[in-house]
């Protein structure tokens, strides 16, 4: 009887784990990421700390130590100021 009842209780953690990454997948169908680096114009440095911020949805990103960030939105179109 334990050894059914632990087969059924692996059984059903398999299956609801496989359910929650097919209802993340379908998620992120339709969304897109907005990324890339913020340079500086003058000499080509990165720039930390620097805003990204989507004015439509009232969102942003902050760059990293690399000047780099990333946004993930749903498609459509956005006013973005850097």
């Amino acid at each position: 009887m334990k050894t059914i009842f632990r087969t059924f209780l692996i059984l059903l953690i398999l299956c609801s784990s496989n359910l929650q990454t097919f209802a993340d997948g379908d998620k992120s169908a339709d969304r897109y990421t907005l990324s890339g680096y913020i340079k500086d114009a003058e000499n080509g440095e990165v720039l930390i700390g620097a805003t990204v911020y989507i004015s439509n949805l009232k969102i942003g990103a902050v760059t990293n130590l690399y000047g780099f960030y990333s946004i993930t939105l749903a498609p459509g179109d956005y006013k973005v100021i850097y």
